[in-house]
Formats: structure tokens, sequence, C-alpha cells
């Protein structure tokens, strides 16, 4: 018989309280004193449940009709209500059967094959702007998201949005963060009314401008092609010729929708990964001294490529283990559709639902010395083989793009790594903040030094 999930210590309001004050020190308090999970009741809320048993995270999101996503509301409605990371049932497996080709087999050779040719345009431009000088300062994330922006734009939506729409979606994405962080709304009763910031809904409405500009020069660019075999690849188009197929409904903005999501989470994730992934090797600097190694052997002086991704393998090691540390979507959020029942444990319809990879990567139950930055750990174990370790989710919803970021990640660090000491303050790390994906609370500066220099230095 399926018993009542226990209940954290203190009354429910001081617990919301911390939950909105402190977000990941509440979430690393509950994974230290639950084995399973624990219900948090919130006034004027239905209660928020956190997971800390992996196996109990597996078996929810693999269920996903009684575990279904939280539904866009508010401020993230302005931006898409029904893309494929949103919608749910027959809307999410028509979208899913129509873009999935764009993220398989030739497409993810595409993608890496650009992450090469555009990383190595980053690293021509940092060496012009160093010039004879030591070293140059750049923010760092943003850097990673101008990067990673405009090969995801290019590879799925068919188009290089340019470096200034690139540093503009940047600025977007910064406003979006402080409008979503975690605070003390999260927890506050579901009656009280909340606020858009103005400045919000400008961005909003600028990447959904973006969005309409891509989907009408796409179109015009497919009525001017002559038939199937000159018709591109990418997600966009695959969207698009699908409007003539008589088994697809497509509900109003659906293809917008589409490319506003991508436009995000087509890049983000990567681009918070790669900037957190320098910062620990700038921390580490006998690991990146190995990547160095590494890229001189299998790189060299050739143009990074697809066919380089298999012999990266301790730069693979070195991504995998900043993903299990600071995983940039840091936590699976979803809610009970119904009463529903998980390992021993009843689940009241409507709960909200956290499944915190930021916690449970970080448990000593599942990890050797969790808190310490070690590739080496995984130099023979299969991330696939630990169910603890799960930075792009699991089951049916699990990430459409892990193929994208883990091959062009390992391109990305490893010829920025090759040419250039990439070095962050050694507190760069420390105030990162809790919105839909783990962002850093400010710029991080980087200083930027080639590696001439960086021998001479030492």
């Amino acid at each position: 018989m399926a018993r009542d999930l226990p209940n954290p210590p203190e009354s429910g309001l001081r617990n919301a309280l911390r939950f909105g004050d402190d977000t990941f020190r509440f979430i690393e308090a509950m994974q230290a004193r639950f084995d399973d999970a624990a219900a948090m009741p919130i006034p004027g809320r239905a209660p928020l449940v956190v997971v800390t048993n992996p196996e109990l995270v597996h078996d929810a999101l693999s269920r996903p009709a009684e575990f279904s996503r939280v539904p866009a509301s508010g401020p993230a409605a302005l931006i898409a209500t029904q893309g494929l990371v949103q919608s749910e049932g027959e809307l999410w497996e028509q979208q899913r059967g129509i873009m999935g080709p764009a993220f398989m087999g030739p497409q993810v050779r595409a993608y890496a094959n650009t992450v090469g040719r555009r990383v190595t345009t980053l690293v021509d431009e940092w060496s012009t702007a160093i010039g004879d000088g030591d070293s140059i300062t750049r923010n760092l994330h943003g850097e990673m998201t101008a990067l990673t922006v405009r090969v995801a734009s290019e590879i799925l939506l068919g188009e290089d949005i340019g470096l200034e729409r690139a540093e503009q979606f940047h600025s977007w994405m910064q406003v979006a963060g402080d409008e979503f962080e975690f605070g003390l709304d999260a927890v506050t009763p579901e009656w009280v009314p909340t606020r858009t910031d103005p400045e919000f809904k400008a961005a909003a409405e600028g990447i959904l401008g973006l969005a309409e500009e891509l989907i009408e020069r796409r179109r015009a660019d497919l009525a001017e092609r002559d038939g199937d075999d000159d018709r591109p690849k990418d997600m966009l188009t695959m969207l698009l010729m699908a409007e003539d197929d008589p088994d697809v409904e497509y509900p109003d903005n659906q293809i917008r929708d589409e490319v506003a999501t991508f436009l995000i989470a087509g890049h983000e994730t990567t681009a918070l990964s790669l900037t957190y992934t320098q910062s620990l090797l700038s921390q580490h600097p006998e690991v990146r001294t190995r990547v160095r190694e590494e890229a001189d052997a299998v790189i060299g002086e050739e143009t990074p490529t697809y066919d380089h991704v298999s012999d990266l393998e301790y730069t693979g090691r070195v991504f995998q283990e900043a993903l299990r540390l600071y995983p940039a979507a840091w936590a699976v959020f979803r809610q009970a559709s119904a009463d529903v029942r998980l390992g021993d444990y009843r689940v009241p319809e409507g709960a909200a639902i956290i499944m915190p990879q930021w916690s449970i990567h970080r448990d000593e139950r599942f990890f050797e010395h969790p808190e310490t930055f070690d590739p080496d750990r995984w130099e023979d174990r299969s991330p696939q083989s630990v169910e603890a370790y799960f930075p792009f989710s699991s089951g049916p919803h699990a990430c459409i793009g892990r193929q994208f970021s883990v091959t062009g990640a390992r391109l990305a660090l490893a010829t920025i790594v090759q040419e250039f000491d990439v070095d962050v303050a050694d507190d760069a790390l420390d105030d990162l903040r809790a919105t839909p994906t783990l962002r850093p609370g400010g710029p991080v500066e980087a200083t930027i030094t080639p590696r001439r220099a960086a021998r001479q230095r030492q």
C-alpha cells in the first residue's frame, strides 16, 4: 500500500520561503535528509515534491501521461506555449516525428562541422584582437552564446543570424533569466497577481520577431527550389514541408513556437555548459594541459571536424564531468496529472515535482568525492550506465539535441584550449541563479591569453 511522502521539519511557510530565497541550498538540504523524496506543503498552492532517488526520477520520467510537463503560463507563454519542449501527447508525438530527423545522422555531422568552422573563426577573431599584446578580456558566457546560437540557427533554421543578432539574443536571454529566476513569487499563493517586467515583454517580442523573419525567409527560399532533392534537411524546412501533409494538424503559431523554442533551447544549455567547463579548466590547469595535449595529437593544425570527435576522448570526459557538477538543466520539472504512485509513495494530483540533477549529481551515495572535479571518474564508466547521472533528462522527453551538444562541445573545447588559456576569477561560479536553467549571476569575465604568451608566463 502506498504511503504519504514525508515532510521536511518546520512549517510549510518557512520552508517555502527558504526554497524561494535560496533554492540550491534548500534542494541540497532535501537531498541530504531524504533518501527517496519529500513533499513540502505550500500555503495556497499544490505541494512541492522533491525527488532525491534517481531510480524514482527515471520511473517518473518514463510515465509522461502521469507526470506531465508544466504548461507554459505567465511570462513564459509570451514566447511559446506548445513547442516541442512544452507539448504533450499527440501534438508532441507529431512534432517529434517531423523534427526528429533534423537531429540525427548526417545532421549531427553537419552540426559538428559547423561548430568546427565557427570556433576556428572565433579563435582567429581573438587572435586578431590580441595582436601583439598579451591578452584580452571578454564575457565568456556572451562569447559562447554568440558561438552556439549562430551554429544552432544555421543548422536548425537554415540561416546564420550573424554576430550582431547573436549579441542581441544574448541580451534578450539575460533579461529572460532575470524574469524567470526562482524567488519568493515561486511559492506565493497562485491567486496572488504577478507582474511581468516590460523589459522582458520587449525581449519576448524581439525573439518572436526574429522567429517570424526566419520563417518567412525560409518559406520564400523553398518556393524558389525545384524539388525534394534540392531541399535542405534543417528543422525549419521539415516543419514547413509538413504543412502540406494531410495527416499533420498544426495549432495556430505552431511553427513560430518551434522556432522561438529552438532559438533558445538549441543553444542556451550548450553555451552555459561551455562557459562552466572552461571555468573549471581555469581552476584546474593540469586538466587543461591534458585537453591541450589531446587536441594537439588529434586535431593538430587541421580544421576541427566531426571526424575528430571520437578521438577527443579525454575532452569528452571533461565535458561529462562539468555537466555533472554544473548541469545547465539543473532540474527536471513535472506535475502530477492525477493521484499517482511513485515507488512506495502516493503523489497527490497537481503536485509540482522537481527532480534535481544539481543535488543528485553531487550525492555521495552515487559519486565518490562528489564535490571534486575529476574527469577520470568516467574513464571506465559510461554515463549511460550511471542512473544518478542525467544531464539531458531521460525517458521519451529526453533532450532531442543531446548528440549535437556532446559532439559540438568536444570540438569547441579542444579548439579553444589548443590555442588559449581562458582564465576566470576563482569565484566565477559562486554566484549562480536558479532559472529554468543554471545561469551565472552576471558576466563571466575571462582573460584570454594566447598559447605563446601563456608559455612565456610559465
